[in-house]
């Protein structure tokens, strides 16, 4: 632990504590360890403790389904690197944005590199709090998620976790009129990012009405005009979604 924290310039007892954790959760010592040095390379940059590091790797990692190795950890400490040093972010707020979005956006086969641009993008658009913008991002892909799952059960309408009203038909017809088919999507053959992508490259040829009904069908009343800011500019979507996949070694 003494070598570890010199190398990194840490204090020992940051070393001890980072390692611990990654113990805890069932690692053997040597891979703990080499978690535990990727974490604090997060917490160095970010300024932030070691126990909330750890917290916000474990977070991607394990809401990602990643191997908890130390290659995983390089590549969340990559990107996260790439997105802050070309957005108006940091690291602290797209790891802290992420632990609110992971589990969910896995589970609609997002990818982490484009989840983490999306929301990159939205904390710097919109220059709200990262637990904000998380709990936007969360919030939309739960509408998409339960959309799908009402498909799935040949039902036509539930509720969000905000207790708002989701319309299959209403979300589908909205997305059409950006030229856009959630079929893949409902049958499990594509992320829910493509279709974000997709929307995000067509938005400006939308007229206003358009965009602000795709919005609240998409992000509900409440989250709309924080999904507007992170679909109006695909140029910078696109730049930071490459930028996310080309982020080894940052």
């Amino acid at each position: 632990f003494t070598e570890q924290a010199n190398e990194l310039g840490m204090a020992i007892k940051d070393t001890y504590a980072a390692t611990t954790l990654y113990v805890q959760q069932g690692l053997d010592l040597d891979k703990s360890m080499k978690l535990a040095t990727e974490t604090l390379k997060m917490a160095a940059v970010a300024g932030m403790d070691a126990a909330n590091a750890t917290d916000a790797m474990t977070a991607a990692l394990r809401g990602f389904n990643m191997e908890l190795d130390e290659t995983s950890a390089q590549r969340i400490n990559d990107v996260y690197s790439e997105l802050a040093a070309i957005t108006a972010s940091d690291t602290q707020e797209i790891s802290t944005a992420m632990t609110k979005t992971a589990s969910i956006a896995h589970s609609v086969n997002m990818e982490f590199e484009t989840t983490a641009a999306f929301l990159a993008q939205g904390i710097e658009t919109t220059r709200e709090a990262a637990e904000t913008i998380g709990t936007m991002l969360k919030t939309v892909i739960g509408r998409f998620s339960e959309v799908k799952s009402l498909y799935t059960k040949g039902q036509l309408t539930g509720q969000d976790e905000e207790g708002e009203t989701i319309d299959v038909n209403k979300v589908q017809t909205a997305l059409r009129a950006a030229g856009i088919s959630m079929n893949e999507f409902l049958a499990g053959n594509e992320g829910l990012d493509q279709i974000f992508l997709r929307l995000s490259q067509r938005w400006n040829d939308l007229d206003i009405l358009t965009q602000r009904y795709i919005a609240t069908q998409a992000a509900g009343s409440r989250q709309q005009s924080r999904f507007i800011a992170i679909m109006q500019d695909y140029a910078k979507t696109t730049e930071l979604v490459n930028a996310a996949y080309n982020s080894t070694g940052s």
